[in-house]
């Protein structure tokens, strides 16, 4: 989680990895909230990672933000996870101009999505107006596929993100400071350009069907 005003990153927390986020969320979310009614700087609006991403976490992920802006009567803006990623990451590391990020997608397959710094993070005052927070850049690669990438690029891509696909990259990518930076940096922008969704009606971006979805699909067939 993360509060930021404007560019500025005012409070970050990162759930424990070693537990489940369902446990860890909700007092995190209590101490954030806490902390902006003591310093005077009540949301103004909230923002999320709709997918790609695991199911589980997608979904407490987005039903927190819905419930919250409904409880706060606070705007929703949702944004790609793959690009909010990037986004933390080229923030964090401003030499970086391409970056790509992965996400493990299971069963042999991965999420990537490849990014340049002036078309994700344009300037605020000079946002174009077809920018958008979800890019439509993610792919689902096969694991083969996207080693084969990985080789060819080298040396001239920076990548972050999980570290299962990354593979031998891992030691040298760009480490996963606060997810929810890169949310909150895309989100700002999405918002000057009126880019906000519904909270009754926003939904996971899956983007692949489940375990269960393909095994049921197979036995239909």
């Amino acid at each position: 989680m993360a509060v930021l005003r404007g560019q500025r990153i005012m409070r970050k927390v990162n759930l424990s990895p070693d537990q489940r986020s369902a446990s860890t969320l909700a007092p995190a979310l209590k101490e954030i909230l806490d902390w902006c009614k003591q310093e005077g700087c009540p949301p103004s609006m909230v923002s999320v990672a709709d997918g790609p991403g695991s199911f589980t976490g997608l979904r407490i992920g987005v039903t927190t933000a819905k419930t919250l802006c409904y409880a706060l009567q606070l705007p929703l803006v949702a944004v790609d996870s793959l690009a909010a990623i990037a986004a933390a990451a080229l923030h964090e590391h401003s030499g970086c101009q391409h970056i790509w990020a992965v996400l493990n997608a299971y069963r042999g397959q991965v999420f990537v999505g490849k990014f340049d710094r002036c078309t994700l993070l344009p300037d605020p005052s000079v946002i174009p107006m077809h920018w958008t927070a979800h890019p439509g850049t993610t792919q689902i690669l096969p694991q083969e596929q996207w080693e084969t990438q990985l080789k060819e690029k080298l040396q001239t891509i920076a990548v972050t993100g999980d570290e299962k696909p990354l593979g031998a990259r891992s030691v040298d990518a760009l480490p996963r400071e606060c997810d929810a930076i890169g949310v909150g940096l895309l989100a700002i922008r999405a918002a000057s350009q009126q880019q906000f969704s519904d909270p009754m009606m926003l939904v996971p971006r899956y983007l692949k069907p489940s375990a269960a979805e393909e095994k049921a699909t197979q036995r239909s067939t």
